[in-house]
């Protein structure tokens, strides 16, 4: 009896446990059902607004002399003095003596000219004296009625050759004292010297160069720009200036910058790229002037970035690029929380932004945030408008945690 009771007992408990189990499990009473709240896609927005904005055109150029020239005599010679600034590097003031060339030779011949026109006055002075001689004769015995017989009875042909003569010889001293002056070649502007080639006792003459001279005070940026953008340069005329601009560059970590307009543009397009080409003029680039005397020189042949400033647009809207999708596309959320897919006309497009006239309104929110794959009217939401059924569900995670 008691091995048949350690048998059943166990049994026993056992079935009545899983029957008290299955009748708890039967009778619990089913968990409420919450309807969650549908959330859209969480997205960062701003609001447009419209407005001026001052644009500028940026492109990059090489700096080029604006003035060069060739230092070459007029006159045959040997060197007998020249500028101790003639040197490569030299800095030269406009009307600064260069080269003198040996000048004897040439005052010898203006005081042979002078000597010559001195002859031709006298002989003109006799010429006139005949004349006055011949006068008297032709009204004592000559025929009034015969013109052509008094002309030469009166010595009007020698006198008029005289006449020649003394103009001839007055011509001759003005060449010889102009070849004397060109003797002492002067620097016409303002300038460096980039080359010379000239030494003291060197015979020299029309065919030699001396140095090769750049002037200082401006050079030019040939600035290739896009055709389209030259609707909007101002390209000066005679009565107007053109369009103001910043020339600057970064040189040893410091930034070199000048003022400067343009001044021209090239009849010919850009060979690589098919770009229109305008000159942009620089003043000081040196920086020889108190104004610019902290600052480094922008020199010859080196690149630089211009920034030239065209006409403000008006009445746009700008879009900032990183909100810019393929094919000039932006996306917008509509009042009801969706996605709006716009198409952008564009006029005029800046590093950072895109200026746009349709396709998107001020006061609308333009979506700055990256959607892998936009539909459009997908819901979306922003961080401060997410539904209660999400801002409730993290403190019933709180409350279970803190069980």
């Amino acid at each position: 009896m008691k091995s048949a009771l350690k048998v059943i007992l166990p049994v026993v408990v056992t079935a009545m446990g899983i029957g008290v189990l299955m009748f708890m499990v039967k009778t619990k009473p089913p968990p409420p059902r919450v309807d969650r709240a549908q959330s859209g896609l969480l997205v960062t927005t701003e609001t447009l607004r419209s407005g001026e904005h001052a644009v500028t055109v940026r492109a990059q150029g090489q700096v080029v002399a604006a003035r060069q020239v060739i230092v070459a005599p007029e006159v045959t010679g040997r060197i007998r003095w020249q500028s101790e600034n003639l040197v490569p590097g030299g800095r030269l003031a406009r009307g600064d003596s260069i080269v003198r060339i040996d000048a004897r030779d040439y005052q010898l011949q203006v005081e042979s000219r002078s000597a010559d026109v001195n002859r031709a006055q006298l002989e003109l002075q006799l010429e006139r004296g005949r004349q006055r001689v011949a006068e008297r004769e032709w009204q004592a015995f000559g025929d009034g009625e015969d013109q052509e017989g008094q002309r030469l009875a009166l010595r009007q042909p020698q006198v008029e050759t005289a006449e020649v003569s003394v103009r001839s010889a007055r011509s001759a001293v003005q060449q010889a004292r102009l070849n004397l002056s060109k003797t002492n070649i002067r620097a016409p502007f303002n300038a460096m010297v980039i080359q010379e080639s000239a030494e003291l006792g060197q015979l020299v003459g029309p065919s030699a160069s001396l140095a090769t001279l750049v002037g200082t005070d401006e050079f030019f940026v040939r600035v290739s720009v896009p055709v389209e953008n030259l609707a909007s340069i101002r390209i000066p005329d005679r009565d107007g200036e053109g369009s103001p601009a910043r020339v600057w560059q970064e040189i040893g970590g410091r930034h070199v910058e000048r003022q400067g307009h343009v001044v021209r543009l090239l009849p010919d397009v850009d060979p690589i790229g098919a770009m229109a080409r305008v000159l942009v003029s620089i003043e000081d680039p040196m920086a020889f002037t108190e104004a610019n005397a902290d600052s480094l020189p922008i020199l010859l042949s080196s690149f630089v970035t211009v920034d030239i400033e065209v006409a403000a647009i008006a009445d746009a809207i700008s879009v900032p690029r990183l909100a810019v999708r393929d094919g000039d596309r932006t996306f917008v959320m509509n009042d009801d929380g969706t996605l709006s897919i716009r198409d952008l006309t564009v006029v005029w497009r800046t590093e950072d932004a895109l200026l746009v006239r349709s396709g998107v309104r001020a006061g609308e929110r333009l979506i700055t945030s990256r959607i892998a794959t936009p539909v459009e009217g997908m819901a979306l939401r922003v961080a401060d408008t997410a539904p209660e059924a999400h801002a409730e569900a993290p403190a019933a995670e709180s409350e279970e945690a803190t069980q």
